[in-house]
């Protein structure tokens, strides 16, 4: 059985907490930045919401619809830093969901991150590792610098999670079948063209993050939901989380997309649904 979308949870946080200045972080940071020639911004730091990956992933674990049980496969996945970058996350979130899960996290790939871990996840489930996954996707903007990314678009604190299982379950679902990403210079539009024609039979969504340019979403003949801006990494994941019910009623495939704005680099993700989706013509 393929590992299926079984249940998911989004997280926007619009609140924050109070700064705690913590001394050891502070000098952990200095020590970090001063080769780059960049200063800690305790200013900075006051001002932001300071909610870091432990708090975003403990919250949704409560507010995932479904039961989930004991996961084989733990992934954490960011593009950027958590606000305790010296803290294993992945321990934490494995000893709440039973304790017996491998787990570890996928982090240096911006957006990528999310689809690396579903890439390794389906690996362990080939390998006969792995019959449930549960992917945690958190992005967090306190900083100790000042990020043009974060500050100025500006992102929210948000987190996803997403539980794979390989068990019938009830009605439809979707099913990770692959991932691509384009190559230095290539666009997002070219990437798309060639993945359509392997489409699954049956009406396909394209669920598109808040970077791609509009004129890149036109090479297929697909309706798109555009994802809000406000997230980097979470973006497609965040909107998957929340739709994936009505979608799978509706679609027999989603192709996932978005464009990293910091290497121009595109990455996609094709999910098929296990079920009979209901083929009625649908405008995103």
């Amino acid at each position: 059985m393929p590992l299926t979308l079984r249940g998911a949870a989004a997280l926007v946080r619009l609140d924050g907490n109070p700064y705690e200045r913590d001394e050891g972080l502070l000098a952990y940071q200095r020590d970090l930045l001063a080769p780059y020639g960049i200063e800690v911004d305790e200013d900075l730091m006051k001002q932001s919401r300071n909610i870091g990956f432990r708090e975003l992933a403990e919250e949704l674990i409560g507010r995932c619809p479904s039961p989930v049980g004991v996961p084989d496969l733990l992934l954490l996945a960011y593009g950027l830093p958590d606000r305790y970058p010296l803290k294993t996350v992945t321990t934490r979130l494995n000893a709440l969901m039973g304790g017996h899960s491998r787990s570890f996290a996928v982090s240096e790939q911006g957006l990528r991150a999310p689809f690396t871990a579903l890439r390794i996840a389906e690996a362990h489930h080939r390998a006969g590792q792995a019959t449930s996954l549960a992917l945690f996707v958190c992005e967090q903007t306190t900083l100790p610098y000042r990020d043009p990314l974060v500050h100025d678009t500006p992102l929210v604190d948000s987190a996803v999670l997403l539980y794979f299982g390989t068990g019938t379950g009830t009605g439809t679902g979707f099913r990770f079948v692959g991932t691509e990403a384009t190559g230095d210079g290539v666009p997002l539009g070219e990437l798309l063209a060639s993945r359509r024609p392997a489409l699954p039979p049956g009406p396909a969504l394209l669920v598109a993050g808040p970077w791609p340019a509009a004129d890149q979403l036109d090479a297929v003949d697909l309706p798109v939901h555009r994802c809000e801006p406000g997230s980097y990494c979470t973006s497609v994941w965040l909107d998957l989380a929340r739709h994936h019910e009505e979608w799978a009623r509706r679609y027999a495939s989603l192709v996932l997309c978005d464009t990293d704005p910091r290497t121009g680099r595109s990455q996609l993700a094709v999910l098929v649904n296990t079920g009979t989706p209901d083929h009625r013509e649908v405008r995103s």
